[in-house]
């Protein structure tokens, strides 16, 4: 717990940042409301066309889902690529890298920070207007809140490690911004972003189903009635991706500082 009392201090600080300036939150709302009205209404118009029922899934549990993706994509996790290509760009990783802390948790923990306020006051705003606007889900809430919460904290972590990854490819490449590009492509894709997975022919489901892309978004599928019997499964795969990153990004990380100190830093 000592390890992460700084991190956690660090998060706090930029969280603090962010709920003073406002300039973030507005845009942050923003985009969640014309992602929202678009999708919603583009949607209540093909489901009414096909009668309200599309691949055994309700109009309602479909917004659901959306909306929690939408949700999570505010806590800009993703962003932390970004941030350490910026700092290897500018070379002021080389003095973070030589402090006494895990350059890697404090740019994780950063990341939380500056997207965590935004996150929570937008999804507890949101739930509220869904709530009003398209009624409670179809769940079995006492399932439900525990599936949601695992599987959105594993999803989170695996997020954290395959952008972090990412950034720390910037000690070899500088700019990473193509592979970031397609990355997040596929994990908009995958996750739902552009079309619900209840809706992904039966090939793109079984890859959102195993791949890591999918994976980082699996709690926007608890909605769906056949979530409850996949959950061990789902969690188990997000442990395995979390286990496998995670190794391929201490591996990266560690050459990336064999990198520096060669370079002079």
């Amino acid at each position: 717990m000592k390890k992460l009392k700084f991190p956690l201090k660090v998060s706090k600080i930029f969280m603090k940042n962010q709920m003073q300036d406002n300039t973030n939150l507005i845009l942050d709302v923003f985009n969640m409301v014309s992602r929202c009205l678009v999708v919603f209404l583009l949607y209540a118009y093909v489901f009414n066309l096909k009668g309200g029922i599309v691949n055994g899934t309700d109009y309602k549990t479909t917004m659901w889902s959306m909306f929690i993706y939408f949700c999570i994509m505010t806590l800009n996790l993703r962003k932390v690529y970004d941030e350490i290509m910026k700092e290897v760009k500018s070379g002021n990783v080389e003095m973070s890298l030589n402090k006494p802390y895990s350059y890697l948790t404090i740019s994780f923990f950063k990341i939380i920070g500056k997207g965590l306020f935004s996150f929570l006051f937008i999804s507890l705003v949101g739930l509220i207007m869904m709530i009003i606007f398209i009624g409670y889900p179809n769940v079995n809430y006492f399932h439900f809140i525990p599936m949601f919460i695992t599987t959105f904290f594993l999803g989170q972590i695996l997020a954290l490690l395959v952008y972090g990854l990412i950034g720390v490819l910037a000690f070899f490449i500088q700019d990473v911004k193509p592979i970031y590009w397609i990355v997040d492509k596929f994990v908009m894709v995958l996750g739902g972003s552009y079309l619900p997975v209840s809706m992904f022919p039966p090939f793109m489901k079984l890859l959102a189903f195993i791949s890591p892309f999918g994976a980082i978004n699996f709690a926007t599928s608890t909605v769906y009635s056949s979530f409850e019997s996949e959950y061990l499964i789902r969690t188990l795969l997000q442990v395995t991706w979390i286990f496998i990153f995670g190794i391929i990004l201490y591996y990266v990380y560690k050459k990336s500082l064999e990198k520096s100190m060669v370079n002079g830093g």
